[in-house]
């Protein structure tokens, strides 16, 4: 069913040049890699599964990409891509009288997100795989960057410029990646019956903060 309506979605608009084609069919890969860690997570997403998903042969697959770990690489930058869109979408109508306060819930907005299990499939993956890590490795520095306030000064606005700002960020962004972990492994990934407590909690505690 999900080839077919890959099929169907590309089959919609066929590209007209090379570029376009090539484009096309790396989004196909990368779409049908995508449903197949969210449906069987890492272990099961081989090559023959992504093909079959996708409606191509193995020869297609690794004309685009060098192999598995480079079109994993490509499928968590296209993940991670979605969950800061989320983010900045719910920032539109977040708390933002507190900083600190919309950030937690911008972020949650992100993590919380089924496609978060697909992050955390592949990253722990890589832990043990050489080739996916080297691989890896340019997506997660972009996501070190963007999430460490010293380095990224739209960050840093929300969170705070002193030492404590940042510890309670850090506090918050470890419970929600947490949260997100907890809900990955639950059955069926559904969420955990803590989570709104955990999010007003720490949003409660933003704001009491902004007033010191």
């Amino acid at each position: 069913m999900v080839a077919k309506l890959i099929r169907t979605r590309n089959q919609a608009k066929e590209p007209n040049t090379q570029a376009e084609r090539s484009a096309a069919m790396r989004a196909r890969l990368i779409a049908a890699a995508r449903a197949s860690l969210m449906d069987t997570g890492y272990a099961r997403t081989t090559a023959v599964e992504v093909c079959a998903r996708a409606g191509v042969t193995r020869g297609a697959l690794f004309h685009h990409f060098s192999g598995l770990s480079e079109l994993f690489a490509a499928t968590l930058e296209e993940v991670c891509g979605d969950i800061g869109k989320r983010s900045r979408e719910a920032a539109e109508s977040s708390d933002s009288g507190h900083a600190m306060a919309a950030y937690v819930e911008t972020a949650w907005a992100g993590f919380s997100h089924p496609d978060f299990k697909i992050v955390i499939e592949v990253w722990m993956a890589a832990r043990n795989d050489p080739s996916l890590c080297k691989e890896l490795d340019p997506v997660i520095e972009r996501f070190r960057r963007a999430a460490t306030p010293q380095l990224n000064a739209e960050l840093a606005i929300k969170v705070g410029p002193d030492a404590k700002d940042i510890r309670f960020y850090r506090l918050a962004l470890e419970a929600m990646i947490g949260m997100a972990l907890g809900r990955a492994v639950a059955p069926g990934s559904k969420p955990m019956g803590h989570e709104g407590d955990v999010i007003t909690l720490l949003k409660n505690l933003a704001r009491d903060r902004s007033k010191h």
